[in-house]
């Protein structure tokens, strides 16, 4: 016979789980969602300062946004703590902000 949750956890292991699982989540979905955006305007900004077009750019960069929402999805699943995974979204965010900052249009 299986043992209910209740009796395998106390309620505090069951609350640290739920607070990791919901961390993992907001991570996973909306954290994945700001760093391929992000992303997706660093590269067009990259492309277009290459030489590329604008609207080429856009594209391209709009294009390859789907393999990296993906790819940065799984890997904050993949990780071993919630911790690691906010590291590793803020890992990906600041040199992609910097980038962003640095190539965006003059104020």
């Amino acid at each position: 016979m299986i043992k209910p949750l209740s009796a395998i956890f106390s309620p505090r292991e069951k609350t640290r789980h739920r607070w990791s699982v919901a961390s993992r989540t907001i991570a996973g979905t909306l954290g994945a969602y700001a760093v391929t955006a992000l992303g997706t305007v660093a590269v067009s900004l990259v492309l277009a300062a290459l030489g590329v077009t604008r609207s080429e750019a856009v594209t391209a960069a709009t294009l390859a946004s789907y393999a990296v929402f993906a790819v940065v999805a799984m890997a904050v699943f993949h990780a071993a703590s919630p911790m690691r995974a906010w590291a590793l979204l803020i890992g990906a965010a600041v040199p992609l902000s910097l980038i962003v900052w640095f190539l965006g249009p003059a104020r």
